[in-house]
Parts: C-alpha cells; sequence; structure tokens
C-alpha cells in the first residue's frame, strides 16, 4: 500500500471514530432554539358501515322450550288449527338509525305446500284456511291477524319501514320487529301424517 494510501485509511478510521463518540446531546429536535425543520402529516381514516341483523324469537314461543319450531297443535280432518297464542316476532336490528329496510317472506327453495313426514303427502299453501279444505298460511299483526295469506314461492315483501325505535334508552341497536301468525285447515280425507313447511324471512336495506 503507497504512503498516499495508508494516510487515507487512517484519516477515515479517525473519522468513524469521531461521528461515534458524538453525545445525543448534539442533536437538535424540532422547536429548539436555532433549528431548521419542515413537517408533513398523514390522515389515517377507516369506515364503520351500516349493517342489520335479522333474529326471531322461536326458541321461547310456545311452550318457552328450546324447540326450532312452530307447533301448530293436533289437525283433525275436515278442521282447523287454533289460534297461535304467541306470535313469532322477527326482528330486525341496526347500527343505524331510521334506516330503510323491507322485510320478505317465501318458502325454502321455492317449497310453499307442508309435506308430510312419513308419506310425503302434502298441504297446499292458501288463504281459504277453512274447516274441509287443506291450506296453510301466514297472517301479520299489520292486519291484527284478521287476513291470511299463502306462503309465496319467492321472496315477497311483507311490509316497509324505518328503524327507529333505540334500544337501551337511546343507545345501542335501532330495532323494528314485526309479528306473525300461522294456520293449517285439513280436508275430511288428508292422509295422516305430521306436516312441516320452512319459511324464510330476510331483511334488506334500501
Amino acid at each position: 500500500m503507497s504512503k498516499m494510501s495508508k494516510a487515507i485509511a487512517v484519516l477515515g478510521v479517525v473519522a468513524g471514530l469521531g461521528v461515534a463518540a458524538l453525545p445525543l446531546s448534539t442533536y437538535a429536535a424540532p422547536g429548539d432554539e436555532g433549528t431548521y425543520s419542515q413537517s408533513t402529516s398523514v390522515q389515517v381514516q377507516t369506515k364503520v358501515e351500516g349493517a342489520i341483523s335479522i333474529s326471531t324469537n322461536i326458541d321461547t314461543i310456545g311452550a318457552g322450550t328450546d324447540q326450532k319450531y312452530i307447533d301448530l297443535g293436533e289437525l283433525m280432518p275436515g278442521g282447523v288449527t287454533n289460534e297461535m297464542a304467541d306470535a313469532l316476532e322477527v326482528t330486525v336490528n341496526s347500527n343505524e338509525k331510521a334506516v330503510d329496510y323491507n322485510l320478505y317472506i317465501n318458502g325454502l327453495n321455492g317449497e310453499t305446500a307442508m309435506k308430510g313426514l312419513a308419506t310425503g303427502a302434502t298441504i297446499p299453501t292458501g288463504a281459504n284456511i277453512v274447516a274441509g279444505t287443506s291450506a296453510w298460511g301466514y297472517a301479520t299483526d299489520d292486519d291484527s291477524y284478521a287476513a291470511y295469506k299463502e306462503i309465496p314461492a319467492t321472496a315477497t315483501k311483507v311490509n316497509t319501514a324505518k328503524l327507529t325505535t333505540a334500544q337501551n334508552g337511546g343507545t345501542g341497536d335501532f330495532v323494528k320487529t314485526s309479528s306473525f301468525k300461522f294456520k293449517a285447515s285439513a280436508s275430511n280425507n288428508q292422509t295422516p301424517d305430521t306436516y312441516q313447511g320452512t319459511v324464510v324471512f330476510t331483511a334488506t336495506v334500501e
């Protein structure tokens, strides 16, 4: 290595040691007297979306047991089931006040008849639920359960409402509850069996 190369190498080591040995107090902080600084800012954002949920009181109506179905009781040939003592309540919740929403009803997978679990015989849906006719349908609290309607095969609007009732004294979710009752009747020659039908409720935000 030449003399010039050696000198450069030694100077490099000395300079490095000098930088490393500087105390932290020699670094100026923003705002200190005699300092010059520039700043930039960044905003961080997130959005909480409006949302709805839907639930029923299926676990508590009727006998008050944890059953997952509505029991209309015994249906005699040529007869009509009794009026449901407790209505099925369908509750829609939202985290946003005064949301316009629609509630729909339909038979599961387009099936609208009640089917016999053992025989496969059916009780068709219909609005004319009277003794001597095989039919079943639903009524709502909108008309005090006065008129029964047939179960639609595709999602059909039941009502339109705003979620304006707040829980917990004005805080928390906003709720709207709609109530339903079901009834069935049988012809004189309806096949003996236990019949079941499945109804789907859907809530959508407008």
